[in-house]
């Protein structure tokens, strides 16, 4: 049975779809990859990363738990991040002078 190049390539371009049906979209990177550290690097961190997740301590990219001071390669900054300052305790509000 003798089969065209155009056959040849009807049955690659099918075989890549398939492959890439069946491939999971949620599989995760080791951290020994992406050299994860659990110490910030140049003041980027994980919890200022937009793969990370707060409230379970995971990253969407990266295996197992992620320390949220911690940084890998893949760090991308999360454009909507706010940092959290906290409250100086010697202000008073206005309220509580009022008695």
């Amino acid at each position: 049975m003798k089969t065209s190049r155009r056959d040849f390539f009807r049955f690659m371009s099918a075989l890549g779809l398939v492959s890439f049906f069946t491939t999971p979209l949620n599989a995760k990177t080791a951290k020994n990859i992406v050299k994860y550290q659990s110490t910030p690097k140049d003041g980027d961190s994980c919890k200022t990363c937009i793969h990370f997740i707060p409230e379970t301590n995971e990253c969407k990219t990266v295996e197992g738990s992620v320390d949220p001071n911690g940084w890998c390669n893949i760090y991308s900054r999360d454009p909507q991040y706010k940092e959290v300052k906290a409250e100086d305790d010697n202000q008073t509000n206005d309220t509580d002078n009022a008695t």
